[in-house]
């Protein structure tokens, strides 16, 4: 049974098929004259083409057709078109660019984790001195001990990918659990075999990049100086301008890290603080679809939702209720042509779309949007009665700027169509419908009761928790139709955060692999300034023997790393600079150059640059002379 319809299962499509939304069960699509007029222009088709046929050339032959379906119904289809899109653009258009710029984001914090792993390497290599010149000195070929090093880089390299696979199932979890919705069917976060060899790829690349640098710096020691030296292995000054580099690069990228996390926390923080035209604390939403076979006449739909309303005013703790077809932010919403009364008529294709929702009275009430001039719809607004609507600020302002729309008259569909004219009686605030990090089509509220349609969801503004009365407000709908099942119950600051899950996501991915890409620069830079000050141990223990303070060896390590850090901020900031424009697209209300995260993010890694040098500084300043002297 369906939706109280009898329905005979004649096929079983395969596990996992959701096409095209998150769905179970398809019924056959009704294309009568009754059910869908020319005036409908709302679906969508799918097409296969002909091996050998282009998008382009798709086009071209249905753009032709659509010119012919004008001449031929100039009232209803003056003006419309058809265009075509490939489905694999239509599916992850809304995704593509997020998911590389996380893509290029991952590139940044594994490039990062490589050039620490490649300055560990080198100071190793500096350790093994002597292992390796004994290595040569007994008949080793270069090649052979380059092998050998490189082979130790690679082991390194799979093993951090076999780890990285185990910590990416448990992550899965995380990352699915932080994506409040149904996600599509075709959305699929497997590790499949692809990804296993994208993972054993990228580890055995990265172990033979970053491996090669330290190998080949190493397997041709200087044998005289390595071996005269009485085991002490020394790090020479191209060694030692390696690892600045290398450190310097670090702190580079993790600065475009930095930028970019900031930006995204800043944009989301301001997205947080849109007003959406209305007040969601208190209010519980409920949607309510009714079965058509079951409340055909729309006497029965009017008759169900005047009772359930009713009933739920009622219920202790409700303060108000009312109903709209179209939850603001809830990712529906219904579009319809506009026409307004002593203005140009003008061609379909051309007239303004307006964003439609059916409402009963009291719903600005309890949704908390203020009526700004005229006023509710009443229960005198029936079906008898004259067309009324309520129109939102933007439109009233557009074709009405002197502020006198009330009693204008406006009619919706095709321009030269028979709809009836309707009176406007309100004006009230706009509210972002569709998104809260752009203005969306204009809106008009018609009354339920003079279109009174199967499916509405509630808004239910309430004394305390709207999370308390959830049982309250089923147990209403399960004593007027025991068999209506009734979904998307949650409050309304939950629908207002589901709507902003992706730049939520994105910004807490961009943050996360920002803080690891701090965490890996700081143990960069303080691994080479502690393998420096080891180094140094002898020329620390003669500055002080000389007469240095203390207070002058750590100025000295300090001042090293400190210059470091400014080298790489200055490269950090210009890669920025010129990296954070791609991702534009995904900020709201921040300029990708914005001065102050660039400011804050610099002020930051320079200060955790100086932390990282400060331990090595101490550890210097404590050097005995006499002891460093008596270990040369």
């Amino acid at each position: 049974m369906l939706n109280n319809r009898s329905r005979t299962v004649i096929g079983v499509m395969p596990k996992g098929f959701q096409f095209p939304e998150v769905a179970e069960l398809w019924v056959p699509m009704a294309l009568t004259p009754k059910l869908w007029t020319r005036n409908d222009h709302g679906l969508e088709a799918i097409a296969r083409l002909k091996p050998g046929v282009t998008i382009e050339q798709a086009q071209a032959e249905m753009s032709q057709i659509a010119s012919n379906i004008e001449q031929q119904n100039p009232v209803t289809n003056d003006g419309m078109s058809v265009g075509l899109t490939s489905l694999r653009a239509g599916l992850v258009g809304d995704y593509k660019k997020a998911l590389l710029i996380l893509l290029g984001v991952v590139a940044f914090v594994l490039l990062i984790a490589c050039v620490n792993v490649a300055n560990l390497l080198l100071a190793r290599s500096t350790a093994r001195q002597k292992e390796i010149a004994i290595r040569a000195a007994l008949g080793a070929k270069r090649m052979r001990i380059f092998r050998q090093l490189l082979t130790e880089s690679l082991l390194l390299g799979l093993i951090s990918g076999v780890i990285g696979l185990v910590l990416a199932l448990w992550g899965m979890d995380l990352l699915l659990a932080a994506i409040p919705i149904d996600i599509p069917f075709w959305m699929k976060f497997d590790l499949d075999g692809r990804v296993l060899g994208f993972t054993a790829l990228c580890s055995l690349l990265t172990g033979f990049v970053f491996g090669t640098m330290p190998a080949l710096e190493a397997s041709n020691p200087d044998l005289n100086e390595t071996l005269k030296e009485g085991g002490r292995g020394s790090g020479g000054g191209a060694r030692h301008r390696m690892r600045s580099a290398l450190v310097v690069a670090e702190i580079a990228l993790s600065l475009v890290l930095l930028v970019g996390a900031g930006l995204m926390m800043r944009s989301f923080m301001g997205l947080q603080h849109v007003d959406a035209g209305l007040n969601p604390n208190g209010v519980l939403t409920i949607n309510v679809a009714l079965p058509g076979a079951k409340y055909r006449p729309p006497e029965k739909r009017l008759a169900f939702f005047q009772q359930l309303l009713e009933r739920v005013r009622s219920v202790p703790g409700v303060q108000s209720a009312g109903a709209v077809s179209d939850l603001p932010l809830s990712g529906d919403s219904w579009g319809r042509s506009l026409t307004v009364e002593g203005r140009p008529v003008v061609a379909v294709g051309e007239a303004p779309m307006i964003n439609h929702c059916v409402i009963t009275p009291n719903y600005f009430g309890a949704m908390g949007i203020p009526i700004l001039s005229g006023r509710d719809f009443s229960e005198t607004d029936t079906k008898e009665s004259p067309k009324v609507t309520i129109i939102d600020e933007r439109l009233a302002r557009e074709y009405w700027p002197d502020g006198d729309s009330l009693g204008k008259r406006i009619r919706f569909g095709p321009p030269e169509s028979n709809e009836p004219w309707h009176t406007i009686v309100g004006v009230v605030r706009e509210v972002r419908h569709a998104r809260l990090d752009a203005s969306t089509r204009k809106s008009v509220y018609l009354t339920f009761p003079q279109n009174p349609i199967g499916g509405m969801s509630l808004a239910i503004k309430t004394e305390g928790r709207p999370e308390n009365l959830i049982a309250a407000v089923r147990n209403q709908v399960k004593q007027l139709d025991p068999d209506l099942p009734v979904t998307r119950i949650m409050p309304m600051t939950e629908v207002i955060s589901r709507s902003v899950w992706q730049p939520r996501l994105y910004t807490a991915l961009f943050g996360v692999f920002a803080v690891v890409a701090l965490i890996l620069a700081t143990v960069g830079i303080y691994g080479v300034m502690s393998y420096s000050v080891t180094q140094r141990s002898r020329e620390i223990g003669l500055r002080m023997a000389l007469g240095a303070q203390r207070v002058d060896v750590m100025k000295l390590v300090v001042g090293q790393g400190i210059v470091l850090a400014a080298i790489g901020v200055g490269v950090g900031l210009a890669a920025a600079t010129a990296m954070t424009r791609l991702m534009s697209s995904l900020l709201f209300g921040v300029s990708a150059t914005d001065p102050l995260t660039f400011a804050v993010v610099s002020v930051l890694l320079t200060g955790v640059a100086m932390v990282a040098c400060f331990i090595p500084a101490r550890r210097a300043a404590k050097v005995d002379p006499m002891v460093a002297l008596r270990y040369e």
